[in-house]
């Protein structure tokens, strides 16, 4: 059984730490460092950590990479201090607990089954996590039923069914007079869905050394239908259709896709003993944000997050550069506030490109309002201002550009007298966007529904 060490997003391990006493002790090794330098070499891993002298660097990804027989857990926490070591009595099981808050929230776990992985988060690691909570889906599919589809198919059958197809039929059958060669529909569990959880399923077991989840892959392989393999590809699972009767399909499909593209998230299995599970922290508080502020935003507001488009190309219309912010909120009163989100500590209020960002996008989308959204590990405040040069509307003049700096609190406040990380009522992690989102809309907008308090 692999033993886990957990870390911070931008901390040091260093060959040589230890964490944990007696069984669970673990050790960073020789061994395990050479892993992952392998695995960075190879290219992956470069976008995950840096390698320094006999030590591993960390950046922004959280997740999880399993080198050998040690497991190693990166895990979020707005406020850790770069190119430190993480300091032994870090509270790992909050940011740990926090994490998969933020995925569930985020789209990124099935939120069906978030309580499963809370309740049996201790003993595996995270990717251990994601593995038993595909099992757990496949599994129910199996409970239920798998569901059956037409599909066409041609071939040799002993009984006329379907088309007859007289010019194959008479090639092929001229001394097997008892063949028929058709085309026919049949009914039977051989389609797309099945075929990517099966691969799923077969993939499974040499991802992890725990025995009770390759024993669960092993009996849901059995107990699957025996299917062709399929070359997964991002394009592929963008052609799933769901519906009424495969609507149960896609929680498992969703984690079967993270687990046989190897994108984002990246999974890795190679012949160097190593397999890695990794989020960008920044794709997780954009989608976390871009969803919450869905949730309490008024009815009248449209919010979502645009498409890329061209702010700059040359001459020849061959080379050009696009550009796209995180989340617009669009009013047909009050015009559109364009928000930015960024998963850091800026060195004082502010990172000076990301307002020259925030600049050209007011000017890219006619926005009068534009706003950073950091997170907020401390008792730190927002900054309201405006830049120096305002937005020029043909027919309305000059117009002033409002630029806000916001910190956004996900979790309890310790000053506030808040024990837990989760809102009771709506079972939902506490944010400081439930009050102040109302601030930043113009015309006084309130929040919708129940979540105006």
């Amino acid at each position: 059984m692999p033993r886990i060490m957990r870390v911070l997003e931008h901390s040091i391990l260093t060959i040589g730490d230890q964490q944990g006493t007696g069984e669970e002790r673990a050790e960073f090794r020789e061994s395990h460092f050479e892993a992952l330098l392998r695995y960075h070499r190879t290219g992956p891993g470069r976008r995950y950590y840096d390698v320094r002298h006999r030590a591993i660097r960390f950046k922004h990804y959280v997740g999880v990479v399993q080198a050998g027989d040690l497991t190693i857990e990166v895990l979020p926490k707005a406020d850790a201090v770069p190119d430190a070591a993480t300091a032994p009595n870090e509270d790992f099981d909050r940011w740990r607990r926090l994490l998969l808050r933020l995925l569930a929230e985020a789209g990124l776990l099935p939120v069906d089954s978030l309580h499963t992985a809370l309740l049996h988060e201790r003993p595996h690691s995270l990717l251990d996590l994601y593995l038993a909570l595909f099992l757990t889906e496949v599994e129910h599919l199996l409970r239920r039923g798998l569901v059956k589809r037409y599909r066409a198919h041609e071939g040799q059958v002993k009984a006329l069914k379907g088309t007859l197809l007289f010019g194959q039929h008479l090639s092929r059958n001229a001394v097997h007079r008892e063949r028929f060669y058709t085309r026919h529909q049949t009914y039977d569990h051989d389609h797309l869905l099945h075929r990517l959880l099966r691969q799923a399923l077969a993939l499974l077991p040499t991802l992890t050394p725990h025995p009770g989840l390759r024993g669960r892959a092993a009996r849901a392989l059995l107990a699957w239908p025996e299917l062709p393999a399929v070359r997964p590809t991002a394009a592929l699972f963008a052609r799933l259709r769901y519906d009424r009767k495969t609507a149960a399909y896609r929680p498992a499909l969703r984690i079967a896709r993270l687990l046989l593209l190897r994108l984002s998230p990246d999974l890795h299995s190679g012949p160097q003993d190593l397999v890695a599970l990794f989020f960008n922290m920044n794709r997780i508080w954009e989608r976390y944000l871009l969803r919450t502020i869905r949730r309490l935003a008024p009815a009248d507001w449209h919010v979502g997050k645009p498409p890329k488009c061209v702010f700059w190309q040359d001459a020849a219309g061959t080379t050009v550069s696009r550009m796209q912010p995180d989340i617009v909120l669009e009013h047909p009163a009050h015009g559109c506030l364009v928000l930015d989100a960024k998963w850091k500590r800026p060195d004082g209020y502010y990172a000076e490109d990301d307002l020259r960002q925030l600049f050209a996008y007011a000017h890219q989308f006619g926005a009068t309002r534009v706003r950073l959204l950091y997170p907020q590990p401390g008792t730190e405040s927002g900054v309201e201002g405006l830049f120096a040069r305002p937005l020029f509307v043909e027919g309305a003049g000059a117009h002033p550009i409002h630029c806000g700096i916001s910190y956004v609190r996900v979790g309890h406040e310790p000053a506030a007298g808040l024990a837990t990380d989760v809102d009771p009522v709506s079972n939902l992690l506490r944010c400081s966007l439930t009050q102040d989102l109302a601030t930043w809309l113009p015309g006084g907008a309130g929040l919708s529904g129940a979540d105006a308090g």
